[in-house]
């Protein structure tokens, strides 16, 4: 595999954590007028740092976002009016004057090259990955993921349209994923294919679970996910609930009640 076009560089945000991994990645890209994806938390020290690399490579035509979640946009405005560049949100987003509205299948210049804006929801409503058909790279955001899994959080979350949106992408000719955490992925095709199948057989042990009565997703999180770290159960037990809400959907499962009055789900009637 090779190495990373050139006009690609990295900038990690100093926001470590259970479900931000190393920090967000944010990605400048291009040279001569460049674009600066993710521009991440509102942390003066990251700005300045991301405004002197993408300075070093020439002026910065946009700031775009991959999706609203605050370790990504929070410090997009405030970076977008450092460098005196409009800042590209999701259309429905966009609502104030100075936004730029992004919809899928838009074009983004960047120098003599440009990026491709695909709506990709799931992990959020308004999730957008950026492909550089020409570098042969997609900037995924938390899409896909370097080393864990998206977490899909309802009602913004949403399970099978996380996975229409994975299987959208799994084919585009691309060498690279760079994700909006975590490090570059190599091999897109095997990496999309290896997620849609980690989510269909969770899908499956869901169905297992269920076969003996009704449970809550953080019942089922505490068997599912036993191995896992306590900080990242709640996390879990909302993509839990997400498989069960898209089983529900398909007529599946049926919703329950739990003795505790929560909403529990258990196999439907055949």
């Amino acid at each position: 595999m090779n190495a990373l076009p050139p006009g690609i560089d990295l900038v990690r945000a100093p926001n470590p954590g259970p479900l931000t991994g190393p920090g967000t990645n944010s990605w400048v890209f291009g040279s001569g007028e460049v674009v600066v994806i993710d521009p991440g938390p509102l942390d003066k020290g990251h700005l300045d740092r991301l405004a002197e690399v993408a300075g070093g490579r020439g002026r910065v035509a946009a700031v775009l976002c991959t999706h609203h979640h605050v370790d990504h946009q929070e410090g997009a405005e405030q970076f977008a009016l450092m460098v005196d560049a409009p800042l590209g949100v999701f259309h429905r987003r966009a609502d104030r004057a100075g936004v730029l509205p992004l919809e899928h299948r838009d074009e983004v210049l960047a120098g003599e090259t440009s990026l491709t804006v695909l709506h990709t929801p799931g992990h959020s409503r308004d999730h957008l990955c950026f492909l550089a058909a020409e570098e042969r790279v997609l900037f995924t955001g938390d899409h896909v993921l370097s080393g864990t899994t998206s977490v899909i959080w309802p009602p913004d979350g949403e399970m099978a349209e996380y996975l229409r949106s994975l299987e959208a992408i799994q084919d585009l000719p691309v060498d690279w994923l760079l994700p909006g955490h975590g490090e570059p992925i190599p091999e897109p095709a095997a990496a999309v294919r290896r997620l849609l199948a980690h989510r269909r057989e969770r899908e499956a042990q869901v169905l297992r679970a269920l076969a003996t009565g009704p449970r809550t997703p953080e019942e089922l999180v505490r068997d599912l996910y036993r191995d896992y770290p306590q900080d990242v159960r709640e996390a879990a037990a909302q993509t839990v609930l997400a498989h069960c809400l898209k089983l529900e959907a398909e007529g599946q499962l049926v919703r329950a009640t739990a003795a505790d009055g929560a909403v529990a789900f258990g196999p439907a009637v055949p």
